[in-house]
């Protein structure tokens, strides 16, 4: 059992044992949110099994396919579960101040900026894949471990930054979000333009580069499609709730 095994079992156990002490105290939490979680979480744990590692390891294709996973559709999954709106039903009340207090705090507040998080996230793939990083990742085990939980985490935070339903006060307007989020869409989009052009990381074989593009620019159209109908269903929703005050005004 590897690290990611470990972690991630736990916080699907976790999450479980959540969503069933609130049911056994007859407070519902959506079955799907319990369902999209363990996906989630399952998808990290298969591709960060050794199998998919060795495939990743020595197949651009394999590497593409893990970062796509880990990095972008399980984080958002993991996101729209709302675990820490999950949690928090589970403890006392001041666990939830305590929780607000936190996510106020300055670094804090910097960390989980939209534009902050854009950068850790998309940021991270330009230097990995428009450098020698990637080379050198493939000779340095530790190097490789800390950019894989970097990107899941770094794709968690995007997430949860951009449209995730967890409390997050003083949170960027959703217009900022909707702007900053078209602008990581076309960053990503040019990057696998760029590689697949330019043939980055030069490193790897070209025609393993070109099929691995050509899959970070389709397959990665799903996540970024899916935080666009987020927004705009949030978008939507807070149009209603003004709607019915300006009509009576």
């Amino acid at each position: 059992m590897n690290g990611f095994t470990l972690v991630f079992a736990t916080l699907a156990i976790a999450y479980g044992w959540g969503w069933w002490r609130l049911k056994r105290g007859s407070r519902e939490w959506p079955l799907w949110r319990l369902v999209v979680f363990w996906l989630s979480a399952l998808a990290i744990i298969a591709v960060m099994s050794p199998p998919s590692m060795h495939w990743a390891h020595r197949d651009f294709r394999g590497h593409m396919v893990v970062h796509l996973v880990a990095g972008m559709i399980a984080p958002l999954g993991l996101v729209m579960a709302a675990p820490v709106s999950l949690a928090l039903k589970n403890v006392p009340v001041h666990w939830g101040r305590r929780w607000v207090g936190f996510v106020s705090l300055p670094p804090i507040r910097v960390l989980s900026h939209p534009v902050t998080a854009a950068l850790l996230n998309i940021g991270g793939m330009m230097v990995l894949y428009l450098t020698d990083l990637y080379a050198t990742m493939l000779h340095s085990p530790g190097f490789a471990l800390w950019l894989h939980w970097h990107f899941i985490i770094a794709g968690c935070l995007f997430s949860w930054a951009i449209a995730g339903p967890d409390p997050a006060p003083k949170r960027p307007a959703l217009e900022w979000r909707f702007g900053v989020l078209v602008a990581s869409m076309a960053v990503h989009a040019m990057l696998s333009k760029w590689m697949y052009r330019f043939h980055f990381p030069a490193s790897v074989p070209i025609d393993q580069v070109r099929q691995g593009a050509e899959l970070m620019f389709y397959a990665g159209e799903l996540p970024e499609a899916l935080l666009v109908y987020l927004l705009a269903r949030q978008w939507m929703r807070s149009r209603y709730r003004e709607t019915p005050a300006s009509m009576a005004s």
